[in-house]
């Protein structure tokens, strides 16, 4: 029960991602829903309580991955109406990224695919419109390393600092130490 908890709450703090780093609340919901939901079960289910933990499992990873769905278009949608721009960059970028990712490794025999653009940097006015949409800053990291940007300014970090809402310390200080 204790490894139980511990387990829910490091996927709680931390959260699921999607293979190219991004947020996956969908994921994060499920494990969760069906975590709490096995302990709801076996917690209440006395001689059957091998059953009734499978059947809260199910319960609730299906519950929560509804859930994390939701969350996750809820934040599309508040990006798409607060900065279309921005949402179009983490796309163009998330494609480039994945065109990468699956390009055959060098020396395999197979032909690369043919260059894909140059991701688009993101700028501090897109890490705003991130934050501003509820974005964790750990996918708005990805996104900043996705979109490769060369360095960021003393004004934009001044920016990035005084922004409402206010942009998490952590992505500051990846956009100041982009290598850390």
């Amino acid at each position: 029960m204790g490894a139980g908890a511990v387990s829910l709450a490091l996927v709680w703090t931390t959260g699921c991602v999607n293979p190219d780093g991004t947020q996956n609340n969908t994921a994060t919901g499920a494990l969760i829903g069906g975590a709490v939901g096995a302990l709801a079960g076996a917690a209440g289910g006395g001689r059957y309580g091998g059953e009734r933990a499978l059947f809260g499992a199910a319960f609730g990873a299906a519950t929560g991955a509804f859930v994390g769905h939701m969350i996750d278009e809820d934040q599309r949608e508040r990006l798409r109406e607060q900065s279309p721009q921005t949402l179009q960059t983490i796309d163009q970028n998330d494609e480039i990224a994945q065109q990468q990712a699956s390009a055959p490794p060098p020396g395999s025999g197979q032909q690369p695919p043919p260059p894909a653009n140059a991701p688009t940097p993101l700028k501090v006015d897109d890490i705003k419109a991130l934050t501003a949409a509820g974005v964790k800053p750990e996918a708005i990291i990805q996104a900043i390393k996705e979109s490769n940007p060369t360095s960021y300014s003393a004004a934009d970090i001044t920016a990035a600092q005084t922004a409402s809402p206010p942009v998490d310390p952590s992505v500051i200080a990846y956009m100041q130490n982009p290598t850390s």
